[in-house]
């Protein structure tokens, strides 16, 4: 074996341009290959970034009416009960969990203002305690609410970013200054940013939940301690529910378990719990790419077609060259098995030579169109060894009729020829 492997390599050198002309199909075909799966990889991921939050990986739980996330401040939740401490530690129990937490969010338009400057559009969101480590909040200003707060009911604020923009000019002292809420005043003692959140960029989302808490690069947040909801608002409502997972690949099952867990409090049939985030999407986007991925796959296996015929090609053109060899190591007792390994040999040399190079070609291409799209790039080592093989398989698949066909050469008609 390793002889033939030298002697197809031999081969390849005496003939370079032949060669490589051979192997161009199968270079482009497996280029190709990788080229669409690395960016289609790299999309996914990009998908998986901006609709389900590589940031903080957040399920929301919301009341929902046949499959639809209702208005609880207006739709009749009777049977609904406040999230009980001991459903949030059932939550807290399921696998892949990180944290969980209850809060209330109202989608509000002017009711918030600081000396006339209004939040044209944004949430007001009533907080418990573990609400800022479960959603990953950060404060880059002031501090969180402490014990008292929550304990008491005090009336005083954290702003988001945004929320701080819309409100307050340039220079402006944002700590210990005064908010009205619906007509309420409310101290400020903290900013805060999201996961990952680079303060010195336009608005961008790390999950779908940090959309629908910003609302658009011009909304913002407010925060207030869960206790002081009642304040503003003047009656409970159902609780929102945040879960924090581990893996992203994991919400959707997380979401659906803690919703089961939610339900089995209330006696609502008709409004239940159900998770409002966006992981099933991602999978239907997933199932929907990796369709056009072997699609697009298949398109560019029609360059290693051509590249097997053409292979064929010169392999048959190498048997009819090399007739008198083949006879001389008949006639010398070289067996049939023997003349079709060294030529399925040289098949295979040659093709999976043009597969390595196409992988790598492959990958300076998806390299390209990535930067220049500004695209994420991504690897996918199982597709580099599949298409390695497949080079493989077409060097085996169209190597064996020329192989056959000197194997059974007669040795005398062989030597005849010369």
């Amino acid at each position: 074996m390793l002889e033939n492997i030298r002697l197809a390599f031999r081969g390849i050198r005496a003939h370079k341009m032949r060669s490589i002309l051979t192997m161009l199909g199968v270079i482009i075909g497996i280029a190709s290959i990788i080229a669409i799966v690395s960016i289609v990889q790299g999309t996914n991921k990009q998908l998986a970034t901006s609709l389900v939050g590589a940031g903080n990986n957040v399920v929301e739980l919301s009341i929902s009416k046949e499959g639809y996330e209702v208005d609880t401040s207006s739709e009749n939740t009777t049977g609904i009960y406040p999230v009980t401490d001991s459903a949030l530690t059932e939550i807290e129990g399921l696998d892949h969990v990180k944290g969980a937490t209850a809060y209330n969010r109202r989608e509000d338009y002017n009711v918030v203002y600081h000396k006339g400057a209004a939040m044209e559009w944004g949430q007001t969101v009533g907080v418990a305690e573990d609400y800022f480590d479960t959603f990953l909040y950060k404060p880059v200003e002031g501090n969180l609410f402490g014990e008292k707060d929550y304990a008491i009911g005090r009336k005083v604020a954290i702003l988001d970013q945004n929320a701080k923009k819309q409100m307050y000019e340039e220079g402006d002292e944002v700590i210990g200054s005064v908010i009205e809420i619906k007509g309420e005043p409310f101290v400020v003692v903290g900013v805060v940013a999201p996961p990952n959140k680079d303060t010195d960029k336009e608005e961008e989302y790390e999950s779908i939940n940090d959309y629908y808490m910003n609302g658009g690069s011009a909304s913002g947040n407010v925060f207030i301690p869960k206790s002081s909801w009642p304040i503003i608002y003047e009656f409970d409502e159902p609780d929102k529910v945040g879960v924090r997972v581990d893996d992203t690949e994991q919400m959707a099952a997380v979401g659906k378990s803690a919703s089961d867990i939610l339900n089995s409090y209330i006696s609502s049939f008709e409004l239940q719990y159900s998770s409002t985030n966006s992981s099933e999407y991602q999978d239907e986007l997933k199932q929907l790419t990796n369709a056009i991925t072997l699609m697009l796959v298949g398109i560019a296996s029609l360059s290693l077609l051509v590249g097997g015929i053409g292979v064929m090609n010169i392999m048959l053109v190498s048997v009819t060259e090399r007739t008198s060899e083949i006879g001389l190591k008949k006639a010398l007792g070289a067996k049939r098995r023997t003349i079709m390994a060294q030529f399925l040999t040289e098949s295979v040399v040659l093709t999976s030579v043009g597969g390595i190079i196409g992988v790598i070609l492959g990958i300076l291409l998806a390299l390209f169109i990535t930067s220049v799209a500004h695209l994420q790039f991504a690897i996918s080592v199982p597709w580099i060894l599949i298409s390695v093989l497949f080079s493989m398989g077409v060097g085996i698949i169209f190597g064996a009729t020329p192989a056959s066909k000197a194997a059974k050469l007669s040795p005398i008609e062989a030597l005849r020829r010369e």
